[in-house]
């Protein structure tokens, strides 16, 4: 995911979340028949809606220019606003049987007729001539038109950012953050999140083996019972990282296990980015029930499956 592969069973469960310069990406299966039933319905509904405060709800809306199956809307960010000063750009685009949805907020001072409205009132909203409306426009139309689905055995061969279900083909650049949940479907309660982030940084007398000391004071905690089993410096393709395996008590108050290998956290950037793995046995995720009674795997086993998917992680080929 990402700019990276990791190998997982075949039959994980998975969830995940892409956010490129501000737009968010999700994908959802359906055929090209649905995604035009769905698209005419919700340009119908946007047309008939009328906000409470009597704004203007869509400002614009048609085809992704050059993109077939697609469509874009402008709008208030919430329909029943009780002002006019922010708006969503939604671009939906239907590609390979899966329907992709991109949205950004913006600001737009210059046109807001609250600002004329609440002049010279307490309310006054600061007279700053703010529209950022076209420019995160054109970015959803721009990602909008590349962006294609992708199925989950596929591997791209160029430049760009898997996510699930697509791919966003794009040079390496900062503005990336990337997370994705695999738990296994016989056993939800052991799951792996792998997240990359280009911008997220942190100090170097923070990064994971620093901390080891507050993570030794932390874990004596009686609530916690936790025990460090491993930790180190780690090299997993060419990656340099760092290491933790944690036993103890788990949000869900069982025993279980935390398992993390963390790199360029104080050194992120496009061609590096923050990278953290984690591996939960015994803990809440989406895939879990309310509630836990023992973790799936004993601690041998824990650390056996641990072992390897964690070597499996890797950057993908010209991912860069």
């Amino acid at each position: 995911m990402g700019r990276y592969l990791i190998d997982v069973p075949d039959d994980a469960l998975s969830r995940g979340d892409l956010t490129v310069q501000g737009v968010t990406f999700e994908t959802k299966r359906m055929s090209v028949d649905e995604f035009v039933r769905e698209m005419n319905a919700y340009e119908a509904s946007l047309i008939a809606k009328k906000n409470m405060y009597g704004y203007q709800v869509l400002y614009d809306h048609g085809q992704v220019p050059k993109t077939p199956y697609s469509r874009y809307f402008v709008t208030l960010s919430d329909l029943d606003d009780t002002a006019d000063l922010t708006r969503a750009i939604e671009a939906y685009k239907w590609d390979a049987g899966y329907e992709i949805k991109l949205r950004i907020e913006a600001s737009d001072w210059v046109h807001s007729t609250y600002k004329l409205k609440v002049q010279n009132t307490p309310y006054a909203v600061p007279d700053i001539p703010i529209n950022d409306v076209p420019e995160k426009t054109r970015l959803v139309l721009s990602f909008a038109a590349s962006v294609r689905g992708r199925a989950d055995d596929e591997i791209p061969g160029e430049p760009g950012v898997c996510f699930k279900d697509g791919f966003l083909p794009r040079k390496a650049a900062v503005g990336e953050d990337v997370s994705v949940l695999f738990a296994l479907k016989d056993k939800t309660d052991v799951s792996f999140t792998l997240k990359t982030d280009t911008d997220l940084r942190e100090l170097p007398k923070d990064t994971l083996l620093n901390r080891l000391p507050d993570i030794r004071s932390e874990i004596k905690d009686p609530n916690t019972n936790g025990h460090i089993i491993r930790s180190g410096a780690v090299d997993v393709s060419s990656i340099k990282a760092e290491e933790l395996l944690l036993s103890g008590t788990t949000s869900a108050r069982i025993p279980g296990h935390n398992f993390t290998l963390q790199a360029n956290t104080a050194t992120s950037g496009a061609l590096t980015p923050y990278l953290v793995l984690d591996m939960d046995n015994g803990d809440f995720n989406s895939f879990t029930a309310d509630s836990l009674k023992k973790a799936s795997l004993t601690e041998s086993e824990a650390i056996a499956l641990w072992d390897i998917v964690s070597r499996t992680l890797r950057p993908r080929p010209n991912a860069f």
